[in-house]
């Protein structure tokens, strides 16, 4: 099988299995939206956070490490284990001696307990590491995603459970636990890689040589993300996170199921092509491709934002939409440059890819940390704004290292951009008239997502034939056809 099959297969598999588990994952979440109060919610997802960074710091780099090397090594493979579970140890203690405290401290007793219990899930993940890196190197997505899919579904079905017979917040950390568990059990089983600890002294050099710079990037590529999420939490509480972290839900979902995805795959395939001065074209292609498929997904989420909220929160979660909508504009610059470290990374550039995501990291805690005073609309707003500022930038840093042509950019992405913006104010205007039609906010929902589905692809073709009719042919290409071996 040739390599771009391999990896479009890869993405596939990979975009299913994440397509099932955020459909679990979002069921679960608009339950617990449901039954519990706006003050716990967002508690929950405060504290979740300590552990989501912690994790970043236990599996920056190390996955990478494993793919591109020439040959794989159980000894190699048994080093790296042994160094990411020590990682692990220290930074389970770091989350119990400083994490847990600085919860106590800016909210509660209650925020430390639960920061406190959600740390094994940071010692399981940095057991899972290894193993994760070998499936991805075989192009095994198919057997790590079902298996991420499974305990999914096991810690979805504990949840639900245990908040039906009163557990309230708890259900929630400890279905988290189980997920970790039982996910590492499966992927050690569809492996078929028996882990043990071994330690090499030049092994752990190569390691910290390789993932240095990408600990830094993953670190600040995190805080980045969740710039919005910290500075709401820390100034304005966890009834305000609450509504944040809902309107981000959608978009979450949406990048897990596609950029995401097709994302995981780029150091896999990229590393591998032998002809390096055609990088630019292919970067060009997916970007392309991407956009075609995110593009109106995002706005149309950005139009129907009202009802979703409604119909997948509740009431109590209608300020959400407004946070939605300013939100999902920055799919138009997020679509150029989400794969921009990881194609530095796949020419072996993890300098500039660091430096790639310092300036990401700056923008965005510079932008929310003195924005967020003046509400939380001002925020994501100039957020959005910055991110098409600082895009010029990030295509500086990659264009000395893989050239791209931005004239052919810019041109390949006017058509699914202009369309979906297209779609968007039709789906507006829409939206006003059916408001007065119908009660149902479910109904409007429906109707809404049925006409979207009809506009983009009318407004991509009866504008732009020519433009439309090739990336048909380059979707049939990557995921029906394939390609001669490069």
């Amino acid at each position: 099988m040739s390599l771009k099959k391999k990896a479009t297969k890869g993405s596939i598999w990979t975009s299913l299995t994440r397509s099932g588990i955020n459909v679990v994952d979002f069921l679960v979440y608009a339950y617990l939206a449901r039954v519990l109060t706006l003050e716990e919610f967002g508690l929950a997802g405060f504290c979740f956070l300590f552990i989501e960074f912690a994790n970043t710091l236990v599996n920056a780099g190390v996955n990478q490490n494993l793919v591109q090397r020439d040959k794989w090594e159980d000894r190699y493979a048994a080093s790296t284990m042994t160094f990411v579970a020590g990682m692990g140890v220290v930074v389970v203690l770091g989350i119990l001696g400083i994490g847990a405290p600085i919860a106590y401290f800016s909210y509660s007793e209650l925020a430390a307990w639960v920061v406190a219990s959600l740390a094994p899930i940071t010692l399981v993940t940095s057991l899972q590491v290894v193993v994760s890196g070998k499936l991805l190197r075989e192009f095994k997505n198919k057997q790590m995603g079902v298996a991420k899919f499974c305990a999914t579904l096991i810690s979805a079905t504990t949840i639900v459970i245990l908040a039906e017979i009163g557990y309230g917040l708890w259900a929630l950390i400890i279905g988290k636990l189980v997920n970790a568990v039982v996910q590492y059990l499966l992927l050690i089983y569809v492996a078929k890689f028996k882990p043990y600890f071994h330690f090499n002294r030049d092994d752990n050099k190569e390691l910290i040589q390789f993932c240095l710079p990408l600990f830094g990037m993953t670190v600040m590529n995190f805080l980045h993300r969740k710039a919005s999420n910290l500075f709401t939490g820390i100034v304005l509480g966890p009834a305000s996170f609450a509504l944040l972290a809902a309107a981000h839900k959608g978009a979450t979902v949406i990048n897990q199921v596609t950029m995401s995805s097709i994302n995981a795959m780029v150091v896999p395939s990229f590393s591998r092509v032998k002809e390096r001065e055609k990088l630019g074209a292919l970067y060009i292609k997916m970007v392309t491709i991407t956009a075609v498929m995110v593009c109106p997904i995002f706005m149309g989420l950005a139009a129907v934002a009202d009802p979703f909220v409604v119909v997948a929160f509740g009431d109590k979660f209608a300020p959400s939409a407004t946070f939605m909508t300013i939100s999902a504009f920055s799919i138009f610059p997020s679509v150029v440059a989400w794969f921009l470290p990881n194609l530095l990374i796949s020419n072996a550039k993890t300098g500039d890819a660091f430096r790639l995501t310092l300036l990401n990291l700056f923008t965005n805690i510079g932008v929310a940390g003195t924005t967020i005073w003046f509400g939380i609309e001002v925020m994501l707003t100039c957020m959005v704004i910055g991110a098409f500022l600082s895009l010029p930038v990030r295509l500086w840093i990659v264009n000395k290292h893989v050239q791209i042509d931005f004239k052919s950019l810019t041109k390949s992405l006017l058509p699914p951009s202009i369309s979906a913006l297209l779609m968007f104010f039709f789906l507006m205007m829409l939206k006003t008239h059916l408001e007065g039609q119908f009660q149902s906010d479910v109904l409007i929902l429906l109707i809404l997502v049925f006409l979207g589905a009809l506009l983009y692809p009318l407004f991509l073709f009866g504008l732009f034939l020519r433009s439309a009719k090739l990336h048909t042919l380059e979707l049939k290409a990557m995921f029906l056809k394939g390609e001669a071996k490069r």
